[in-house]
């Protein structure tokens, strides 16, 4: 099975810059510390993060918590192999937390799109009880290597409102459906959900399907998108790694795992998921790269799903 058929997915909260980090240069001389307590800057935590998103070998990831002066950091120290697309959710421009998808050259962009997590979705806007406004990014590319075409949807639910995370579910099933009628693409969902398998995000995401429920109490007609972690088709195996994906920035933090990579369920058929991952976020020096994890999946398209 030839290596090009395989799409290398990610999901990565890499914790805004909070510290208004100067700008990443070549000649840079940043003194890092010999021993690390809580939360670094960006400035200290950025080039591991890219770092890690190169070793892994990523070829497309979705970001959140990435304010302007990050995505512009990236760009620099990912390479002129990547691009990206997204916008600030404050202003519908640079201003605010953007949820990325940074993206290898080998895929030809052929549509984007933002819709704000809310009852106006096409205007910079808080819903229901959300802390602050949310958005999705959405895309729709063709990898110039195999000729697949695939839609990437990229979001960050609220950390606080309950409702807000409930409908935000509602909202991505709805442009899925929206999508549906009109492509067969795959869709790929990452994003950090800020909710637990048994929240109900989570379950109308998914449709109950991994939950501990007769089939006749199962909603697959209703949910669009599996789990990549409970969709690995080689037999013997399971997810690599970590399984909670947020872990603060202390070892005192009890970790979650709210982190996730969905595959629309309607194209699991055509689309293998081999395997699935979660990465460290925390080196022997005891720093903390992020206070969340990256999660890997490996998709080979089988057909063209187009």
């Amino acid at each position: 099975m030839s290596g090009q058929n395989i799409l290398r997915v990610a999901t990565f909260n890499i914790r805004y810059d909070g510290h208004k980090s100067p700008p990443v240069s070549e000649n840079e001389n940043i003194v890092i510390p010999s021993a690390f307590d809580g939360e670094q800057p960006w400035y200290v935590r950025r080039k591991k993060v890219a770092e890690a998103i190169l070793f892994h070998r990523v070829d497309i990831i979705g970001l959140q918590e990435v304010l302007y002066n990050q995505v512009k950091d990236l760009e620099v120290l990912l390479g002129e192999d990547w691009q990206w697309t997204g916008v600030g959710r404050d202003d519908g421009k640079n201003k605010g937390e953007f949820a990325p998808i940074f993206y290898k050259k080998r895929f030809k962009l052929l549509e984007s799109k933002n819709l704000w997590l809310s009852n106006t979705p096409d205007v910079p806007s808080k819903g229901w009880d959300a802390s602050l406004p949310r958005i999705v990014t959405q895309a729709s590319f063709r990898d110039t290597l195999t000729n697949t075409t695939f839609w990437f949807f990229n979001t960050h639910f609220d950390d606080r409102g309950h409702i807000a995370r409930k409908e935000s579910a509602k909202i991505l099933i709805k442009e899925y459906h929206e999508l549906s009628k009109v492509c067969s693409d795959a869709v790929i969902l990452t994003g950090d959900f800020n909710c637990k398998e048994e929240d109900d995000p989570y379950q109308i995401l998914t449709g109950k399907k991994y939950s501990k429920l007769t089939p006749e109490e199962l909603e697959l007609e209703s949910a669009p998108f599996g789990d990549t972690r409970y969709e690995i088709s080689r037999p013997k195996t399971s997810s690599f790694g970590n399984s909670d994906t947020f872990t603060g920035f202390s070892p005192d933090v009890e970790p979650i795992r709210i982190d996730f990579i969905f595959v629309s369920n309607k194209t699991l058929g055509s689309v293998e998921i081999s395997n699935h991952g979660v990465m460290s976020n925390r080196y022997d020096d005891g720093m903390y790269i992020s206070d969340h994890r990256p999660v890997i999946a490996d998709l080979i398209f089988k057909t063209n799903v187009s």
